[in-house]
């Protein structure tokens, strides 16, 4: 069937710790609890039901009425505040899938400087950046799935 994977309870409790706090949209900032639906995607991002209605106008081509946004500084600092820890699970988590794409890479050996090339930095800059885990609990360990290693698929 595949290798034992022996990161999914550890994988199960992050899930279930994020749980407990209310998830907002990675784009519009609402709450889950102001929208309809919350759906969420790979690397703790999420999309509103109203964000993806936004999304399918503009791909059938209509141009549609944007909604209106309170400029942060109007806004609550409390509110705010409760912005910030879903805002860093995303930063956390989209750096996640960088190093899974980094790791995938490097199984495959591709070699530093391709890889430093691709991000428009050193080699020794990606080497450092990406070489060593400072600590196994870190939240890209808690969302990599590794890649099929003989796939031919390129992203389009």
């Amino acid at each position: 069937m595949g290798q034992l994977d022996k990161t999914a309870p550890k994988r199960r409790r992050a899930a279930s710790r994020l749980a407990l706090a209310p998830c907002y949209c990675s784009f519009c900032f609402k709450s889950q609890h102001d929208v309809k639906k919350l759906m969420a995607g790979p690397g703790g991002i999420f999309i509103c039901d109203e964000c993806v209605g936004l999304c399918n106008e503009y791909i059938a081509g209509r141009n549609p009425k944007q909604p209106e946004y309170s400029p942060l500084e109007t806004l609550q600092t409390d509110w705010l505040l409760a912005l910030l820890r879903p805002l860093e699970t995303t930063v956390r988590g989209k750096g996640s899938q960088l190093q899974w794409l980094v790791d995938t890479l490097r199984s495959r050996k591709v070699s530093w400087a391709r890889i430093g090339k691709a991000l428009s930095i050193s080699r020794q800059s990606a080497w450092e950046r990406f070489s060593k885990p400072t600590d196994v609990g870190q939240p890209w360990r808690l969302y990599s799935q590794p890649l099929a290693r003989n796939t031919t698929e390129r992203p389009v």
